[in-house]
């Protein structure tokens, strides 16, 4: 299996478990909108920017919408968790010298709700938010802005993220990708180079072998 020196991680259904802090927020603020649909309708929102998910929406003031919907979701950060593993992994990952870096379709602002008060930005050494960049996911952009600051190769460097819009950006940008499934299953549109079943097996993209004391 090839391997590589430079790991990028997507954060929502990647790293964070933020499905229902995203999809109970979006749906209070379209409910105020008079738009009422069950959360198995507003699934499409997940691992999309959120000025793209509101297009799907007949909105007068979609901005104002965006901004309500922001402010509700950090009433919903006790809904946030890190999935198991992931602080093991990064820590080990780091330690041993391996490249980590993010592509999140988040604003600043918005990292900062959750991806920051969880302590996992230390253990990454760019990361790249929808704030640096003038296209996003699935545009190739925000994966030439990563390799332009790391200084990586597309050839050593692979996105792991759960959404079509994360393995699109990869490929596009002419890295591989890796589908992480830990989070949830949908089966994606595009074909990832690989398929992560669950957070352990992130260790082959780097040639090591699993500490029995991260399971």
């Amino acid at each position: 299996m090839k391997t590589y020196t430079h790991l990028v991680f997507d954060i929502d259904g990647t790293l964070l478990n933020t499905e229902m802090a995203v999809l109970h927020s979006l749906q209070w603020a379209l409910k105020r909108q008079g738009i009422e649909l069950p959360l198995d309708q507003l699934r499409f929102a997940l691992g999309i920017p959120g000025t793209d998910a509101l297009k799907r929406f007949p909105l007068a003031h979609p901005d104002q919408v965006l901004r309500e919907w922001d402010a509700k979701y950090t009433e919903f950060l006790d809904e946030i968790t890190v999935f198991e593993g992931i602080p093991e992994l990064l820590k080990t990952l780091r330690d041993h010298g391996v490249a980590l870096g993010v592509i999140t379709s988040k604003t600043q602002i918005e990292l900062a709700q959750d991806f920051g008060v969880l302590g996992l930005a230390e253990y990454f050494s760019v990361i790249v938010t929808a704030d640096d960049t003038v296209q996003h996911k699935p545009d190739a952009e925000p994966m030439r802005h990563y390799l332009m600051r790391s200084g990586a190769s597309a050839a050593e460097t692979i996105y792991i993220g759960d959404a079509d819009y994360d393995l699109q950006c990869a490929l596009r940008a002419g890295c591989d990708c890796a589908l992480a499934q830990w989070g949830r299953t949908d089966k994606p549109n595009t074909t990832p180079t690989w398929i992560l079943k669950q957070v352990e097996d992130v260790w082959q993209l780097v040639g090591m072998t699993p500490d029995p004391s991260h399971r």
